[in-house]
């Protein structure tokens, strides 16, 4: 881990094995707990929540729900908001690694909530039909309860299934995130230690060659400068939040995503926020900050904003399958209201103006209601 520059503070990581049936202890439990969170009767769920979290916890949830201090926030603003607004709720999990990090085990998972959106949620307004929810987290587990939570929910995704859409096109594809492909075992099975090491290894290897880029126009020859070739397998899947969409292979990947965010932020970077989890599970691997990538916001129409020379804090997660070799599969969670937020840009605002003026009601007609519910 010391190529240089260092720009992803990979230069100090040191793999943490573990013993492998604690390991698949706490990735079970990470499950059952939220199983419990769904399927507890909604009049008992605060008693549910004191189960499952340490009476210390921190949670925190993606725009706009942001950081919740205490276990009655986590339910009041977090579980109880998301029970009521799709009654029938099941989780559907695609994927879950575990393993150590900074000396406290992590669970890191992504899948689906499925159900019908029967009641708004932060403001989206219900369709009364179906929808699948994106998920993902990260999940610090001490004594068989959650410590640390952070959560992120893809509501543009959730806005977009329910006609509204506030940003300009996604580049990318916007389609559902597919599952692992099923090449390299369970995930629920005992994992080498050894594979494990190698995965993340490989995956900060890569971080460090995104390092290299030198904050020049993204060119052909820059681009090669940072070696991506070498870390992708040929036909690999990206799979980007809601506002950036789905590519595959290397040219989808930089004209898609990659090209466009090194032009609006091209002195992006680690900072000394750090990494909340870093693990290596077999093949699988996790990654995520809440705040630890940064840059300046100097290059144009990233998410359709013209620049505006801010500093930003990007709260983002990885996923990685991998081969012996390279990185085969990559999904990326990614906090795009917060991040549209710091760039001056409320979708929140926007999707409400919209949905103002696409119901029979008038502005101040809407205003009375919402303040109203706000008593």
């Amino acid at each position: 881990m010391s190529t240089q520059p260092d720009k992803y503070r990979n230069s100090t990581f040191q793999f943490q094995p573990i013993d492998q049936a604690h390991n698949i202890a706490n990735k079970r439990r990470v499950i059952e707990i939220m199983q419990h969170m769904i399927s507890a009767p909604q009049a008992t769920l605060n008693e549910a929540i004191g189960d499952c979290y340490h009476p210390d916890a921190k949670v925190n949830v993606t725009h706009p729900i942001n950081t919740l201090s205490n276990l009655e926030a986590v339910g009041a603003q977090y579980w109880q908001p998301l029970r009521h607004a799709l009654p029938d709720l099941e989780r559907r999990n695609d994927f879950i690694a575990a393993g150590r990090f900074n000396n406290a085990d992590w669970v890191g998972c992504f899948g689906k909530y499925v159900g019908t959106f029967e009641n708004d949620w932060v403001d989206i307004p219900a369709t009364r039909g179906v929808v699948a929810i994106r998920f993902a987290e990260g999940h610090e587990i001490r004594d068989g309860k959650i410590v640390k939570s952070y959560v992120f929910i893809d509501f543009l995704n959730l806005m977009r299934q329910a006609g509204f859409w506030p940003i300009a096109p996604s580049l990318g594809s916007e389609i559902q995130w597919l599952p692992p492909l099923p090449n390299n075992g369970d995930m629920l099975s005992h994992q080498d230690n050894a594979i494990s090491k190698r995965t993340i290894e490989c995956i900060l290897r890569m971080h460090n060659a995104l390092g290299l880029y030198d904050g020049n126009p993204p060119s052909r020859a820059v681009l090669d400068k940072m070696e991506m070739i070498k870390h992708w397998h040929p036909n690999f899947m990206w799979y980007g939040p809601s506002g950036i969409g789905t590519t595959r292979r290397l040219k989808g990947f930089e004209d898609y995503h990659q090209i466009p965010f090194l032009v609006a932020f091209p002195d992006r970077a680690g900072s000394d926020v750090g990494h909340f989890i870093r693990i290596g599970d077999g093949y699988f691997a996790v990654t995520g900050g809440w705040g630890y990538l940064q840059a300046t916001h100097t290059g144009g129409d990233f998410l359709g904003v013209p620049p505006t020379n801010k500093r930003v804090a990007m709260r983002v997660m990885d996923f990685y399958n991998c081969n012996d070799v390279t990185i085969v599969e990559n999904w990326i969670p990614m906090d795009i209201p917060h991040l549209l937020l710091q760039m001056g840009v409320d979708v929140f605002g926007r999707m409400r103006h919209q949905f103002r003026q696409h119901r029979p009601i008038s502005v101040s007609q809407w205003m009375v209601a919402r303040q109203t519910a706000e008593k």
